[in-house]
C-alpha cells in the first residue's frame, strides 16, 4: 500500500524549504563582515541589524511560500490517490470478471472471441489534464502509477481500433488482456492501495467458475 511510504518524500521537500533561506543568510553575514568596518562596532551593529532584518523578513515570506506550495501538492496528492485508488479497483473488477468469463466451461468459444471491454480510466483521464498532477509522475509512488496507467490506455486504444474493425487490433487487445491477466498487473496496481486481504475479499464477492473441457477452453 501506498500510505505511510511518502514520509522520506516530505522531510526532504521540508528541509529544502528551509536550506535555501538558512543559505541566504548565511551567505549574507559572510558577505556583510568582510565589507563593514568591524572596529567601528556601533555602526557594524546597526548595519548588520537593519541587514538581518531584511534578510529574515525576505526568509519567512520564502518559507511560508514553500510551506504553502507544499501543502497544495499535499492536498493534490491526496485527492489525486484516492480517485486513482477508485480507478485502480474499477480496473481490478472489469479484468478479474474477464478472466472469470473466460475460465468459465459453460460459456461457448465463440462468445469468448468477443472485443474485451474498455478499461474504465474515468478519473485516470481527468487527473491526467492537469499539468500539476502530471508533475507527480517524477516521483514515487506516481511513477510507479503512471507506467501502469499508460499500459492500461494503450490496450484501450486497441479496443478502440477493434471496434472500427481492425482485426490486428483485436487479436492485439485480446493478447493484452490475456497478458495483464497472466502478469497480475490489474492487481500490481491494486496492491498499492488496497492489502492482499482486502482483494481477497473483492474476489470472493464472485463465484469461481467451474473449468469446462477442452474444447471451451482458449
Amino acid at each position: 500500500m501506498l500510505y505511510g511510504e511518502n514520509m522520506k518524500y516530505w522531510i526532504l521537500e521540508i528541509l529544502k524549504i528551509l536550506a535555501i533561506p538558512a543559505i541566504f543568510i548565511l551567505m549574507t553575514i559572510v558577505i556583510l563582515t568582510r565589507f563593514i568596518d568591524i572596529n567601528n562596532q556601533e555602526i557594524s551593529n546597526v548595519v548588520l541589524g537593519v541587514m538581518l532584518g531584511v534578510i529574515l523578513g525576505f526568509s519567512a515570506d520564502l518559507i511560508k511560500r514553500g510551506i504553502d506550495d507544499l501543502t497544495k501538492t499535499q492536498r493534490l496528492i491526496k485527492i489525486s490517490l484516492k480517485l486513482l485508488e477508485q480507478d485502480a479497483e474499477s480496473i481490478y473488477r472489469i479484468i478479474y470478471l474477464w478472466s472469470l468469463f473466460q475460465k468459465a466451461g459453460n460459456i461457448p468459444m465463440e462468445a469468448k472471441a468477443h472485443i474485451p471491454p474498455e478499461i474504465d480510466l474515468k478519473y485516470w483521464n481527468f487527473l491526467r489534464q492537469d499539468k500539476e498532477f502530471l508533475m507527480l509522475g517524477a516521483n514515487e509512488p506516481f511513477n510507479k502509477i503512471f507506467y501502469i496507467m499508460w499500459d492500461f490506455e494503450k490496450i484501450n486504444y486497441q479496443i478502440k481500433l477493434a471496434k472500427r474493425g481492425n482485426k490486428g487490433a483485436f487479436q492485439l487487445a485480446i493478447g493484452l488482456y490475456q497478458l495483464t491477466v497472466k502478469d497480475g498487473i490489474h492487481k500490481k496496481l491494486l496492491l498499492m492501495f488496497k492489502t492482499e486481504q482486502e482483494i481477497k475479499e473483492i474476489d470472493e464477492k464472485y463465484p469461481k467458475p467451474k473449468e469446462g473441457s477442452d474444447k471451451c477452453k482458449q
